[in-house]
């Protein structure tokens, strides 16, 4: 239920040209909801090939299993698809080297790459196993081999930065506009990642490590990396000067540059003018501007020329890597100050002997809207696309269509409660921790199961477990570890087996691996207790946010805290119903989810949430729900 009218809805914008926004419950089978209906759309007009573009790798496999489904089940569709994966991930050799010195697969590409397609174009699923697989026997970069694939092809699956981001998108396809379909996953997730595709960074550090890589002796790299860390250092010293840090020793104390001793500059004399615009903000260490710092662009810009010819002249040498590195890190910041503009917000940080420059992209819309504007039509899509006002703004599509469709499951397959007494604020979390603690204990006690808790960061996360372990020795438990590699994901996911013969409680944190993407069906997962409402940590950054957008559409607090915040609430509890008969118990802990502003971003079949004040009633309910 739902598909049909989520694709009738895709069909139309695909075939008429447009754009549409389409919320659409987890588990009613989006990625065939939208493919089926493009393809469909494309018939025997000159339009495509289409563009199924993700945020995360993992949630390309479904678009894989979409199109397998329809070549299973009519074998006369001629359908071909590509899979394209990052070069880290695909590249053949040990360590990644993209010359045709370091590396075999470069090395004569072109005189070996028409044999390959010839090869390669037999097989229908062209997935990141199968190009490495064509590859390897044609001694080809898998990579490149994809890419040049993806001309053949009616089904193009990435990532988002092969459309949006201005350096890596698919130049072939997208300098010029043509008649492709975008379809746009996980829709929710494009305002972030959008930010930081069109923002930059540079650091100081990364000149006086490249001074000193290089050696000793005279030469015009030298003396650019020595003029550019100097005016580096000076600007840190009137960051420091507008922005003291709090508690820490005064600016030019010569303890800070004796700790730190990252740079023999940092013992010269203090410059007392450094030329810096008026700050929007000055606090802690940080400097936020309005305006380019152009004396750190002109530094920047004068050491292009001499760094490509050190890189060109010295392609033996052992800094070569470190300073092509500094070389792109150049090139990276110098373009985004290139389309710098009020969209943008210069952010001055001074931390010991380093300086961050940024360059933050606050509202990617405009940009957005420009990389869509290549193509005929756009789909975005996703469970969690509320409000759509404040979606079709960010994500450069403020005249789509707006769709939302309601659940197809039935309602009684999920209890939902709230914990309305506690406040889990940032002040109040220690006093939360046994209440907090208590709830979740009494929710996996209703039931013997599955469950994940979720929260709004790593250090709250470990206080709970903590506190919970303490408390509640007899459940087993276990944590999201911070920077988790594929293996250590897949392993805590593992241990959420059908049919357990005792509880497991998961501590997780909101927005992170395992609070989207993640299917855990049928009783793999029968609960989720949520803590807080997710907001972000409040700080420099995320105040400029606020300001910006208080400025500009007036609902600061909104667009910088609430509507992110509980877009991962609602991420997270969709861990729990992904099939019809699948059935959980969502377990919200916090008094800010009873407020009108945070009710209204709720669903349409979040009607039955009941308000609980004492954890008594909580066993009481949690009761009633299984028996019936």
């Amino acid at each position: 239920p739902g598909q049909r009218a989520m694709a009738g809805e895709v069909y139309k914008v695909c075939r008429d040209g447009g754009r549409l926004l389409c919320q659409a419950p987890t588990g009613i089978g989006k990625s065939m909801s939208v493919l089926f209906p493009a393809l469909k759309s494309m018939g025997n007009e000159s339009v495509g090939p289409i563009f199924y573009l993700t945020a995360r790798g993992t949630t390309r496999t479904a678009a894989e299993n979409a199109l397998a489904i329809l070549r299973d089940t009519e074998p006369e569709l001629h359908l071909r698809s590509v899979t394209l994966t990052a070069k880290d991930k695909i590249c053949l050799c040990e360590t990644r080297e993209c010359t045709p010195e370091a590396c075999p697969y470069a090395n004569g590409y072109y005189a070996r790459i028409k044999g390959a397609l010839w090869d390669v174009l037999d097989v229908p699923c062209l997935t990141a196993e199968t190009l490495q697989e064509y590859a390897e026997r044609h001694t080809v970069c898998p990579f490149e081999l994809g890419l040049d694939l993806s001309e053949w092809c009616d089904v193009v699956i990435g990532d988002y930065n092969y459309l949006f981001d201005p350096v890596v998108h698919l130049k072939r396809f997208f300098d010029t506009s043509g008649d492709w379909l975008f379809l746009i996953d996980e829709a929710h997730n494009l305002p972030d990642r959008a930010r930081a595709m069109y923002s930059a960074r540079f650091c100081k550090s990364s000149l006086t490590d490249a001074r000193r890589a290089i050696g000793k002796g005279k030469s015009a790299l030298k003396t650019a990396l020595t003029k550019a860390d100097k005016g580096f250092l000076e600007a840190r010293r009137a960051v420091t000067k507008l922005a003291p840090r709090r508690g820490s020793a005064p600016a030019e104390s010569p303890a800070e540059d004796l700790t730190q001793q990252t740079s023999l500059l940092d013992t010269e004399p203090a410059e007392t003018a450094f030329p810096l615009p008026e700050p929007l903000l000055a606090r802690d260490g940080t400097v936020f501007l309005q305006e380019l710092p152009k004396e750190l662009l002109r530094l920047l810009f004068s050491l292009q020329s001499p760094l490509q010819d050190w890189l060109e002249a010295n392609p033996e040498a052992d800094a070569h890597a470190q300073l092509l590195e500094l070389y792109f890190a150049v090139q990276d910041i110098t373009r985004a100050a290139e389309r710098y503009d009020a969209h943008f917000v210069t952010q001055l940080t001074a931390r010991g002997s380093e300086l961050e420059w940024e360059l933050l992209c606050l509202d990617p819309a405009p940009f957005v809207d420009a990389s869509l504007a290549a193509g005929r039509s756009a789909a975005l899509f996703s469970a969690t696309l509320a409000p759509a006002s404040y979606y079709k703004d960010l994500c450069g599509v403020p005249e789509a269509r707006a769709v939302a469709l309601r659940s197809p499951f039935p309602a009684g397959n999920q209890g939902l409660f709230c914990i309305g007494n506690v406040s889990t604020r940032y002040k109040d979390r220690d006093a939360s921790l046994a209440i907090v603690a208590e709830s979740l204990a009494t929710m996996v006690r209703a039931r013997c199961g599955n469950y994940l808790a979720f929260f709004p960061s790593y250090a709250y996360m470990e206080q709970a477990y903590a506190q919970f372990k303490e408390h509640c020795p007899e459940i087993n438990c276990i944590k999201q570890e911070n920077a988790m590699d594929e293996q250590q994901k897949a392993a805590f996911l593992a241990q959420f087996v059908p049919g357990p013969s005792q509880s497991l409680l998961g501590f997780a944190v909101m927005g992170g691996v395992f609070g989207e993407g993640v299917d855990l069906t049928g009783d793999r997962l029968i609960g989720v207790g949520i803590v807080g409402p997710g907001l972000p940590q409040v700080g420099p950054r995320q105040e400029q946010l606020r300001d910006y957008f208080e400025q500009t559409r007036g609902s600061g607090f909104d667009y910088a805290y609430r509507y992110p915040g509980m877009n991962k609430v609602l991420q997270a509890a969709g861990r729990v119903i992904r099939t019809p008969r699948d059935k959980g118990v969502v377990l919200l802990i916090d008094n800010r989810f009873a407020m009108p502003d945070y009710r209204r971003l709720m669903p349409p079949h979040w009607s039955h949430l009941k308000m609980i004040y004492d954890t008594e009633k909580l066993e009481r309910e949690l009761w009633r729900f299984w028996e019936e």
